[in-house]
């Protein structure tokens, strides 16, 4: 007579299944309204900064005609060439 032995079946945990699914289901829906809904509870007003900002950036700007302006060409390099100074040996494995 021979003598069966099963392993006992475990059930299956319900309760953490939903769990999970309601936290998924929470992340899914936050992010949606996060990022993809209109933002009408929000009213955002530009500070005065910014407009003043939008005035600077939209004006337009030519290069040449500061390079060939004379007040520009009049200007002096009383300064000279920056020269850097060596650090090290020229052979590093040298004594």
């Amino acid at each position: 007579m021979a003598i069966i032995l099963e392993p006992e079946k475990k059930g299956t945990n319900w309760i953490t299944i939903l769990s999970v699914g309601v936290f998924l289901a929470i992340i899914f829906f936050g992010a949606y309204y996060l990022f993809f809904k209109q933002p009408e509870l929000i009213d955002v007003v530009a500070p005065a900064e910014l407009e003043r900002l939008r005035a600077i950036s939209e004006v337009q700007f030519n290069p040449r005609e500061v390079v060939d302006s004379p007040s520009f060409q009049t200007l002096r390099d009383f300064a000279g060439q920056s020269v850097a100074p060596r650090t090290g040996k020229a052979n590093p494995f040298a004594l």
